[in-house]
């Protein structure tokens, strides 16, 4: 699948792994800290079969793309996607964001407006908890595989039990653990400085909050938005309850 080079780095190329499928209006798929394209396999075949063109690629430093050492700051980020809008010669785009996902597509917006983008919809974004950021950014220096296993257990998880069948969430663990160890700490550190509320608070495009109703990572509702609530979900509800995740986002598509 094609690459889509976004700058240097020491005379190196910097390139984003994207992936493009089927016609039809086009859906911008951007995963979360620290998971991949791949994290998308439920929504990319259903979203295809409903009639729209699908994009997903990995952040730099993730998954099939560059491994840079620079770059992991929540412009840099935001850039990469616009880039990515640019390239594709996207119009009237879906951007669909989870988890810090949601950021990168709000300050997207914030940056560069809304031109290229009919409505927004942000899956479980994170308020910013200073404490979890401080306890990310102390594990992930010394126990980064295991802090990662700890988290994806965290995602899935409805009052202490994992929603998600373990050999799933073991692959993720193996995606996640892939990625450069810099771009995985620099982008727990991105998280302090993102705001998608404030991003998107002079942008007149329609948007959707969803949630899982036991999301661990952060309280459902707790933003100005109005929130769509999915029972009895966790914080990686797009991935442990894809039928009713994709129903909601699919109706709201075609609103």
């Amino acid at each position: 699948m094609p690459r889509l080079a976004v700058g240097t780095e020491n005379g190196a190329e910097v390139s984003l792994y994207y992936e493009d499928y089927g016609s039809g209006p086009p859906v911008v798929l951007v995963a979360g800290w620290p998971l991949t394209a791949q994290s998308w396999e439920s929504q990319v075949a259903a979203f295809v079969e409903a009639g729209y063109r699908v994009v997903g690629y990995d952040r730099r430093g993730f998954g099939r793309s560059t491994r840079a050492w620079e770059g992991y700051d929540q412009d840099t980020l935001a850039d990469d996607l616009h880039h990515l809008l640019a390239h594709l010669d996207l119009g009237d785009a879906a951007l669909v964001g989870f988890s810090s996902g949601a950021g990168d597509v709000a300050r997207c917006v914030a940056r560069f407006g809304a031109d290229r983008v009919s409505r927004l919809v942000l899956a479980g974004p994170l308020a910013v908890d200073h404490g979890l950021v401080r306890d990310l950014l102390a594990a992930a220096e010394w126990h980064r595989i295991a802090m990662l296993d700890d988290v994806l257990g965290r995602f899935f998880s409805v009052d202490g039990e994992i929603a998600l069948d373990e050999a799933s969430r073991q692959h993720l663990l193996h995606v996640a653990a892939d990625a450069s160890p810099k771009a995985t700490v620099d982008v727990i550190r991105a998280w302090a400085g993102a705001d998608p509320e404030a991003d998107l608070a002079d942008v007149d495009v329609p948007v959707l909050v969803v949630h899982g109703e036991r999301d661990a990572f952060t309280e459902p509702g707790r933003g100005r938005a109005p929130t769509t609530i999915i029972p009895k979900a966790p914080h990686g509800a797009p991935i442990t309850h894809p039928q009713q995740w994709n129903e909601l986002v699919l109706r709201f598509l075609s609103t």
